[in-house]
């Protein structure tokens, strides 16, 4: 497949989740035997290049992923980044770090107070809606007493534990929340789960 046929089937894959999403493809600078593609979108903005790539992998398909893309080089970037500015995770450290992470979100509230706004107590009390970002998960984690610093390495610890917004965080990366609760009894009771993404 040329570089301009993979372009256009990558942009028929997101157009509906990114319909401003910009792509290019070329060869490598550092290796032009190989392919390098460039997804911007504004949406980037708020993310992290881990969430950025997990939403983009979603979207195509693996048969597809399989044939065409094995061997590519990806650069998720907001409009006016460059690869250069993108920061990424020790990996290493995250894993080593996890227990103590976790050990700490849990003695300071942190994800009660985001379930709180995801899946309130009280049903007089309207959900905030999850953007697929960690807007809310900030706010909580800063409002707990962790310095903007500290989030970066907090927010991958979640991300690594399948948190990869604010709702997944309370779905997937701990062990008990509201919202998990709620969406297995929706799924005992043969009702549709809530879906916070669509929230008002």
């Amino acid at each position: 497949m040329s570089p301009a046929d993979l372009r256009l089937n990558l942009l028929e894959f997101v157009r509906n989740v990114y319909p401003d999403m910009q792509i290019s493809v070329a060869p490598w600078t550092e290796d032009p035997a190989r392919l390098a593609i460039s997804f911007v979108d504004p949406n980037f903005g708020a993310l992290y290049p881990a969430q950025r790539y997990h939403y983009l992998a979603h979207l195509i398909p693996q048969d597809f992923w399989d044939q065409y893309l094995s061997d590519t080089i990806w650069f998720e970037l907001a409009p006016g980044e460059t690869p250069d500015d993108l920061e990424y995770p020790d990996d290493e450290l995250i894993a080593s770090i996890t227990p103590d992470v976790m050990r700490l979100l849990v003695r300071s509230r942190a994800i009660e107070t985001l379930d709180d706004l995801l899946c309130p107590p009280s049903p007089e009390t309207p959900p905030v809606r999850c953007h697929g970002d960690y807007r809310h998960a900030r706010q909580a984690l800063l409002a707990r007493g962790f310095t903007e610093a500290e989030l970066f390495d907090v927010l991958h610890v979640l991300m690594a534990r399948g948190g990869f917004c604010d709702c997944e965080i309370l779905y997937n990366a701990v062990e008990e929340s509201r919202l998990k609760a709620e969406y297995w009894t929706a799924r005992a009771q043969n009702r549709e789960p809530y879906d916070p993404h669509g929230a008002a």
